[in-house]
């Protein structure tokens, strides 16, 4: 009687490696959404570093004052452009002049300014917390402030900013001039 012996996997050795790249293609598949969205909320607070650092250019540029006038609403990249006011003392200047069309969010959409003044008397003077992203994309400028946390708290100084920003991933960033 003649013994042979075929060469090649048994059922049980496919079933077992079938199983190991499944288990491999599941965990990329739930972790990649969550590495994507960290990408971008970091892309965000880069392009909140970005918005400061042309602050303090504009403020050695005029002698450590902050783009003046009322406060706006809101601004961006597309209503500046309309708004036939583009002196750059004003804050729509400042946005067309240091900032300019390539201040979007990792989405695409130009980000949007809201511009406040911090009440020295107030206990807090932005709050994002309770903002569901992406919150028009708006970026809340708060004059005379400084972060706390998540939030900005007045600290009289009328140089200082904090910008508070709602993040897909969780939460708030808030980052001080």
């Amino acid at each position: 009687m003649k013994n042979r012996f075929h060469k090649g996997f048994t059922i049980i050795e496919v079933s077992l490696v079938i199983a190991v790249a499944g288990l491999i293609f599941l965990m990329v598949f739930v972790a990649l959404p969550g590495l994507r969205t960290s990408q971008r909320d970091s892309q965000r607070r880069e392009d909140i570093a970005k918005f400061l650092e042309e602050v303090k250019n504009y403020q050695t540029n005029n002698r450590g004052a902050l783009p003046g006038g009322s406060d706006p609403d809101s601004l961006d990249g597309v209503t500046n452009t309309s708004s036939g006011n583009t002196t750059i003392t004003k804050w729509a200047g400042f946005y067309k002049e240091y900032l300019g069309d390539k201040f979007i969010d990792p989405d695409g959409k130009p980000y949007r300014l809201r511009i406040r003044t911090c009440n020295s008397s107030a206990t807090e003077c932005g709050n994002l917390d309770n903002a569901t992203f992406p919150n028009n994309y708006t970026m809340l400028v708060v004059k005379q402030a400084q972060c706390d946390g998540t939030k900005a708290k007045p600290t009289g100084n009328p140089r200082k900013l904090a910008v508070i920003y709602k993040l897909e991933g969780a939460g708030a960033y808030c980052s001080n001039s």
